[in-house]
């Protein structure tokens, strides 16, 4: 409006457009172009008596902007402020969070490894017949072996000791067996001789020594 005026009045001798006089028309259609609610406030910032430039004015507007939105502007600063320092934050947490997730997985994953290669040590020795040394001692002292002289024997001597009471156990069943069977066979013998007698007549002796008789 201010370069219009340049163009079209003959009274204006300056070539700046900020020194142009702001009219009563051109204020009134700033108004008009401006938001409602801001219409009256601008429509009192012009005096009628006071020949202001579009520079004075422009100051005027700027001045009653800050004024008006200074406070919202500083309110909104300060709220995206702490916002961001609020994602900031978050992604901090999120970050402490993930390293200790990774370092726990890792732990579990050490400690399975270890597991295994205990378990894959372990094994072999149970395959080549390893017994535990708990086993050990309850076998022996189910033999009723004085306990108190395998305290802090080595588990080797321990189960030196229940192979020798195994041992000894199979020695025992074997001689049990040969003694038993004499004794089965003098039975069986002992059987035979009576199956030769007769139940009404009595022995076999008998019966020869009552034919005897009877040719005499």
């Amino acid at each position: 409006m201010a370069v219009a005026e340049m163009v079209f009045s003959d009274d204006i001798n300056t070539r700046n457009p900020d020194l142009v006089s702001c009219t009563s028309v051109m204020w009134r259609k700033l108004i008009r172009l401006g938001p409602l609610e801001y219409a009256s406030a601008l429509a009192v910032m012009k005096q009628e008596d006071m020949e202001e430039t579009v520079l004075d004015m422009a100051k005027k507007l700027r001045a009653y902007a800050d004024a008006v939105h200074g406070p919202t502007h500083a309110r909104i600063a300060a709220v995206e402020t702490r916002l961001q320092k609020l994602e900031d934050k978050i992604d901090e947490n999120h970050k402490k969070l993930r390293e200790e997730i990774r370092e726990d997985l890792l732990q579990i994953s050490a400690v399975q490894i270890r597991g295994s290669g205990t378990q894959r040590r372990r094994s072999p020795a149970r395959e080549r017949g390893y017994t535990p040394r708990a086993e050990l001692w309850f076998f022996l002292r189910d033999c009723r072996e004085n306990m108190n002289r395998w305290d802090g024997k080595s588990t080797a001597a321990l189960a030196q000791r229940v192979r020798e009471l195994k041992e000894v156990k199979t020695q025992r069943g074997s001689s049990t067996k040969r003694e038993a069977a004499p004794v089965a066979r003098s039975r069986t013998a002992k059987y035979e001789d009576d199956d030769m007698s007769d139940p009404l007549e009595g022995t076999s002796k008998t019966y020869a020594q009552g034919k005897k008789d009877n040719q005499a």
